[in-house]
């Protein structure tokens, strides 16, 4: 299992499967590259798929203090992984908070991604909070372990992957928690002008398609949407299937590697 250490020395754990052009699996909140397993079978049969376990969850380390985590620091992280594994140009795939750790890798390494797919994802964490979902609402979720299951799993999480949560520092969640409310990329947006794919579920309740999927495909300069009926805030996990179809389709048509 490999393991690659960051400037502020924290070990970050991430795989690599298959061959060919790069596909970078960035997960949101709950961390880990285990909710990509599904994607990951599928497409490394055509492409190299790197995945990892975010700071502060799964097999990487949980550093201390809380402003050891945030968009910023995992975007950080994530440039530090794709030196390793020497990625030159790569499609980032990110779920709900990953899709906020892609745009800010993108606008500052533009000439390293050749495309970006959202998974309920957001362009501002004020869109979560109107919704419902402020930063007090959030930390009360995860501030008990029983909680927290129940938080991941009304998300559209399968009880396994939301049990792994649990094992996670609450300093951990509460630091990523503060860090994706405060982001705010909706300004920058029109600078992220390589091709970009939005899958939303219409019943997402932590990120709204209403506006949290619009606003991306309004604000993107070359954006496509595809929204998932019956579906909340996990495509990649609620409809597999055609969350693959649909990546596959765009990696194969808009992407210029």
């Amino acid at each position: 299992m490999p393991f690659v250490t960051t400037e502020d020395d924290t070990e970050i754990y991430y795989e690599v499967h298959g061959l060919g052009a790069d596909l970078v699996f960035i997960s949101g909140f709950l961390g880990i590259t285990d909710i990509w397993r599904r994607q990951i079978e599928s497409l490394c049969l055509d492409y190299r798929c790197i995945a990892f376990d975010g700071r502060g969850a799964g097999r990487s380390d949980k550093p201390l203090p809380r402003i050891a985590y945030g968009v910023d620091r995992h975007a950080q992280d994530l440039a530090t992984v794709l030196k390793t594994v020497d990625s030159n140009r790569s499609v980032l795939i990110g779920h709900s908070m990953g899709g906020n750790i892609a745009c800010r890798y993108q606008l500052t390494h533009p000439q390293r991604v050749a495309g970006i797919a959202f998974l309920g994802s957001y362009a501002a964490g004020e869109q979560i909070a109107k919704a419902g979902n402020t930063l007090e609402t959030v930390k009360k979720w995860v501030s008990k372990k029983e909680n927290r299951i129940k938080f991941y799993e009304g998300a559209g999480i399968p009880y396994d992957l939301a049990l792994e949560s649990t094992k996670w520092p609450l300093y951990a969640l509460q630091g990523n928690a503060e860090s994706f409310m405060a982001f705010d990329v909706r300004e920058q947006l029109s600078q992220i002008t390589v091709p970009c794919l939005i899958l939303h579920g219409e019943k997402d309740v932590v990120s709204p398609l209403d506006p949290c999927g619009h606003s991306l495909h309004d604000g993107l300069p070359d954006a496509e949407l595809a929204v998932f009926k019956n579906v909340n805030h996990c495509p990649m996990l609620e409809d597999p299937e055609a969350c693959n179809e649909l990546l596959r389709s765009f990696l194969e048509r808009r992407v210029a590697w």
